[in-house]
């Protein structure tokens, strides 16, 4: 069992930068299918369609965008584009001219720092070892608590403690680190 969880902790590194501009893009991208689609549900649909086909890219092959925000909102342009020909008979606002120079305006946007994501950054920067590899597995490979105790040769009720004291001891660092900088709302 030690050779899956090596693979996981191997696919879990080349996904990390993937992982981390998506979390930076997808509020923008969120934010124009949201415009584009007057439909809560059939928008949350594309969101979901985009975060898929951004994770399905071969970035080993292709690389990584310059611009990741901006690719991804291509990518968020196109399946729009997609849904308004498959659903001809919704209304649309915007010509495709128009949502062209609404996502690439979004996708020009600037990132505001989310002291929150910093502080989690910071904090999950401090943790190392066992725990990093347990919360890697966790909430990265999406691994159940039975499975991390397969790979890292613990009980499940300790594997269970163990991420439960984990998660206790980020939110704390968290909220200090908040506090410390006058941010916690």
């Amino acid at each position: 069992m030690k050779n899956r969880g090596q693979s996981c902790l191997s696919a879990i590194g080349r996904l990390d930068e993937v992982a981390r501009n998506w979390t930076v893009a997808q509020p923008a991208i969120s934010s124009f299918i949201s415009l584009m689609i007057t439909n809560y549900h059939d928008a949350q649909d594309i969101l979901q369609e985009v975060a898929v086909a951004v994770f399905a890219h071969d970035f080993t092959a292709y690389g990584m965008p310059r611009n990741f925000k901006a690719w991804a909102m291509q990518i968020a342009r196109n399946k729009v584009v997609d849904y308004r020909r498959r659903n001809g008979s919704q209304k649309n606002m915007f010509d495709n001219d128009t949502i062209d120079t609404i996502a690439g305006a979004y996708g020009n946007l600037k990132d505001e720092d989310s002291p929150r994501r910093d502080a989690l950054d910071h904090c999950l920067g401090k943790i190392q070892g066992r725990p990093r590899t347990m919360l890697e597995l966790r909430y990265r490979a999406n691994m159940q608590a039975s499975e991390i105790a397969e790979v890292t040769g613990q009980n499940i009720a300790a594997v269970r403690v163990a991420l439960h004291r984990i998660r206790h001891a980020l939110r704390e660092c968290i909220e200090r680190r908040l506090v410390s900088r006058g941010t916690l709302r």
